[in-house]
């Protein structure tokens, strides 16, 4: 039986799993088990052990033509191999596939190499003692690896671990935040892959070609000292603009002078208002904090502080295994409760590929550096209240096609994204293609800019963002660039609050269409302290932002149009060849690459976008920020609610009403008395608010929402007063605060990914099929 919101959504199809599938009698069902065996018949008291063998006895079953469960019982299963299903893994809605968790226990598919640490012992003398900062000697444990392949990966650079699914972080300085480059010695070579000519410079560790610098505050001799025997030290940070995160192997460190081994994008320059920052990883003699680890190569052994509380007989993962799923072609298939770990190889944790119905719910996706889920191709396949956390990329939506507007209903909905022991992890949702779904997600604690979307149709709703791009200059928390053909996308009933901005870096914006970005609809969204600009429209045109509230911010809704002569200027150097062909700025040429020559005259995007027409047939105008509406929002708090720029300084400013290619209609000041309770982030409006109308937001209903899979949530007001209590007194983005190095890291920083874990705000992938079902519409 389908669901109402089934037959009120296309996204409704895909959500199968939600709202029919329990209610059908599994015909067949196996058991898994960590204790099984892969000879067993897969009966309950006789269950197998390998979810590749359950697969087999799924085909067996001939899917398709009843239902088929796969019960999977709680435990730790090694995933030393990619489980693929294709096409012949094909159910329908009648007779689903479902890989599911038994109730009241959470299966962990750990694609790590585990390590038993009840062995690990303070360290002694023997063992290197004088290495360690004194401050923490007698908390460092350490451990000899016998086990080759531990070692090998142990080896690895870059490796990652985790110990009982937390991760462990590379020793390294500062343990918060970035220490600061004091004094620029050389900015080394310089190479801008599609940029520069020629080839990349070569390098080694021996003969580096990098920048080198001093730091600011750090006495470094007992780096040196470490470097006489060991060079594995990387320089992460942002070492040239304020945008760009960079990561380079450490070459040497001499008499007080850091040298990067290879070149970089833009070298090491200053061309911020503040110092360079950076972080130094894996060095001994800055393992200093609980959580932290480091592997001495040359005696093949582990040392790490534990984090508080930690048994001693724990297991420490270290990530290097592959994927544990890849879907290919397969429909009307479902995972649900499951928790996945430890990959470093492969495509994904999980990847799904040209199918439909294909379904992740109640899922735990963690502690990994390939991306969490990606999906690309296919129809109505997603993510249903599952959490994604400590990844270096968290999803990948895609799907539909954009020349013909086809659209794919690809969907994350109920899903909880953040970093909680990965700090060092940037993350990201990335959704492209046509007609993806991402609704009443949570998204926190990202360092820079994390959701980021392009080409159509797509529905961005009911999310709640905050604790986003705290230590970035520019970019939003809702980004897309430099796609003019980026039309049919909704922005609506958002909540966007406490994003804020570093001070004297670059400014931020909240929802940030960029680069000439054209045709989106922000509309009902809530922004409080959210940056420097909530809206911040970068020259785009057929923008429409209508019925919006701005609270408590710096610039409610800004655009410009002073750089639209050069952007038109700049179109006859790539038709010449002066400029290379296809770069970011070739805007035209790059959106008729998407659209076909002139595509705007052309079905289906002649009668879908009427307005994409309109603008793109205006060879100049185009380039100027036309077609835009700013009508019915509401302001409080903000130091300008609008501005438009035709220019640098105030003179720049020009009034919106005597801008006359944008409508502006409606927008007017409001009091924060009108609202229910803004010491507690509750903006529902009270009733009998005096005027003006105010505009209708389902405020109660964004963000996550208790369903069978998430059991239980995140005390919204609980976590909301402690966001607001700690950025109490604070404006989003003071003109007037100055960047202090010494200070700067205790002021920005705040775990928000284990406040919330603390609060009970992470499932762990156990399904409760005695709570009724709660769809949010």
């Amino acid at each position: 039986m389908r669901s109402e919101f089934h037959r009120r959504s296309r996204f409704g199809s895909a959500c199968w799993v939600a709202c029919s599938l329990w209610s059908a009698a599994s015909a067949a069902e196996i058991h898994l088990a960590a204790d099984g065996r892969d000879d067993a018949d897969g009966l309950a008291d006789s269950p197998v052990r390998s979810l590749a063998v359950a697969a087999e006895r799924v085909l067996a079953a001939k899917p398709g033509s009843e239902p088929v469960t796969v019960w999977i019982h709680g435990g730790r299963y090694p995933v030393t191999e990619t489980v693929r299903f294709g096409k012949e893994f094909s159910g329908n809605a009648d007779a689903p596939i479902r890989f599911r968790a038994v109730e009241g226990e959470v299966p962990v598919f750990d694609s790590g190499l585990a390590v038993g640490l009840s062995k690990a012992l303070p360290v002694s003398e023997s063992d290197g003692l004088e290495r360690l900062a004194e401050s923490v000697r007698g908390q460092v444990l350490s451990l000899k690896i016998d086990d080759k392949d531990a070692r090998d990966a142990l080896a690895n650079p870059s490796v990652r671990c985790s110990i009982d699914g937390r991760t462990l972080s590379l020793a390294g300085y500062p343990n918060v935040g970035f220490g600061h480059i004091d004094r620029i010695v050389n900015p080394g070579a310089v190479y801008a892959e599609g940029r520069t000519l020629g080839p990349r410079p070569s390098w080694s560790i021996d003969k580096p070609v990098g920048g080198s610098f001093t730091l600011r505050d750090k006495d470094t001799a007992a780096w040196e000292r470490e470097y006489e025997t060991a060079k594995l030290a990387t320089v992460t940070g942002y070492l040239a603009n304020d945008w760009y995160l960079q990561s380079h192997p450490l070459a040497s460190i001499k008499d007080g002078v850091l040298r990067l081994a290879d070149s970089s994008r833009y070298g090491i320059k200053n061309n911020e208002k503040i110092p360079r920052r950076l972080k130094v990883t894996n060095l001994l003699c800055e393992l200093d904090a609980p959580g932290e680890f480091y592997f001495d190569r040359a005696d093949s052994r582990l040392f790490f502080i534990p984090f508080p509380g930690q048994e001693r007989n724990g297991t420490l993962s270290i990530w290097g295994g592959p994927g544990l799923l890849e879907v290919d072609g397969a429909s009307h298939l479902a995972f649900e409760g499951l928790v996945a770990e430890g990959v470093s190889t492969g495509k994904a944790v999980v990847s799904v590929s040209n199918s439909s119905h294909v379904v992740l719910a109640g899922c735990t996706v963690r502690n990994s550096t390939r991306p969490g889920v990606v999906i690309e191709g296919g129809n109505d396949c997603g993510l249903r209240s599952c959490d994604l956390y400590d990844l270096r990329h968290h999803l990948t939506l895609t799907g539909g096609d954009v020349r013909t507007l086809r659209p794919a209903g690809n969907f994350a909905v109920n899903c909880h994204f953040t970093q909680v022991s990965a700090s060092d992890f940037y993350g990201r949702v990335q959704i492209r293609g046509v007609g993806q779904i991402f609704r009443n997600n949570l998204l926190h604690n990202f360092p820079g800019q994390v959701l980021v979307f392009g080409d159509c149709d797509h529905r961005i709703e009911r999310n709640e963002l905050f604790n986003i791009g705290f230590e970035e200059g520019d970019g939003g928390a809702i980004y897309s660039g430099a796609s003019r053909w980026s039309w049919g996308n909704v922005l609506r009933h958002n909540f966007l609050h406490h994003l804020m901005c570093l001070p004297q870096a670059h400014p931020r914006g909240g929802i940030y269409p960029d680069d000439g970005d054209q045709g989106e609809t922000i509309e009902g969204n809530v922004f409080y302290k959210a940056a420097h600009r909530a809206v911040l429209i970068n020259g785009g045109a057929g923008h429409a932002v209508r019925d919006n509230l701005f609270l408590e911010g710096y610039i409610g809704i800004y655009n410009t149009e002073a750089s639209a002569e050069k952007a038109y200027a700049r179109i006859a150097k790539y038709e010449s060849g002066e400029l290379k062909r296809g770069d970011k700025d070739d805007q035209i040429w790059r959106t008729e690459q998407v659209v076909g020559k002139e595509g705007w005259n052309r079905e289906p995007w002649r009668s879908r976008y009427p307005t994409f027409r309109k603008i793109m047939n205006q060879e100049r105008m185009r380039f100027y920020p036309i077609e835009c509406e700013y009508k019915g929002n509401r302001f409080s708090g903000n130091w300008r609610n609008i501005e438009h720029r035709v220019g640098g300084g105030e003179n720049g400013v020009k009034d919106i009403g005597q801008v006359p290619f944008i409508r502006s209609t409606d927008n007017v000041d409001i009091r924060m008395s009108v609202f229910a309770d803004p010491d507690a982030l509750d903006f529902r409006v009270r009733r009998g608010a005096p005027p003006p109308a105010m505009p209708a937001i389902p405020f109660a209903k964004i963000g996550l929402y208790q369903d069978i899979y998430r059991a239980r949530l995140p005390e919204k007001d609980g976590y909301r007063r402690a966001v607001r209590s700690r950025f109490d007194g604070k404006r989003s983005f003071d003109p007037k605060a100055k960047y202090d190095p010494r200070r700067i890291n205790g002021e920005i920083y705040f775990n928000t990914g284990l406040l919330l874990r603390d609060m009970g705000g992470m499932l762990h992938g156990v399904p409760d099929s005695r709570r009724p079902h709660t769809e949010l519409d």
